[in-house]
Formats: structure tokens, C-alpha cells, sequence
């Protein structure tokens, strides 16, 4: 093992390394979650005030989002630098996550 890949394995083991890595996965959940719930509520792109961004992560994962193909970003009019749109694959996968969360 290189040392790089020591202190890489040492940080893995804290609490904050570990939250930090759940968190990667976590909030483009969540973030997803709400663009797809707000969408299906009101037909209408989703502006970036609505998202209750926190920090550089926010974002970060909605960069991710965009792409990885699940919304699509449009400016954001009155009030919004930025809207977003989930695609049609983003609102069945939605769908899907949601129903195992009910099961």
C-alpha cells in the first residue's frame, strides 16, 4: 500500500469521511425527489429558490443531476437564476424510488 493510499484509508475510517461519502448519494436523492414532486404538482419547471440549497454540495448535485440526464436546466425567469425540469426517465425513476420506500 502507497502512503497516499494509507491516508486515503485513514480518512475513509472517520465518521465525518463516512457522512460526508453518504451525503454524495443522499442529496441527489433528495434533490431529485423534490425537483420530481414539485414538477409533477405544478406542470411547471422548478426554480432554484424552491431547492433550499445548502453549501457547495447543493450545487454541485444539481451539476450532477443535469448530467447525468435526470433534469435539464432552463433559465430560471422572475425571480430564478435557474429552473429545472426532470426528464421522463428522472420521473419514472422517481416513481420507482418511491414505491420501495412505501414497501
Amino acid at each position: 500500500m502507497t502512503a497516499y493510499e494509507e491516508f486515503v484509508a485513514r480518512i475513509h475510517e472517520t465518521d465525518t469521511m463516512r457522512e460526508l461519502v453518504r451525503s454524495l448519494d443522499d442529496e441527489p436523492a433528495r434533490l431529485l425527489r423534490v425537483i420530481c414532486s414539485r414538477y409533477e404538482e405544478t406542470g411547471r419547471p422548478v426554480a432554484d429558490h424552491y431547492l433550499q440549497l445548502t453549501g457547495y454540495f447543493g450545487e454541485t448535485m444539481l451539476r450532477v443531476l443535469v448530467r447525468a440526464g435526470l433534469i435539464d436546466r432552463e433559465p430560471g425567469g422572475r425571480g430564478a437564476l435557474h429552473a429545472y425540469v426532470p426528464t421522463a426517465g428522472a420521473l419514472e425513476l422517481h416513481r420507482r424510488m418511491l414505491q420501495e420506500q412505501h414497501t
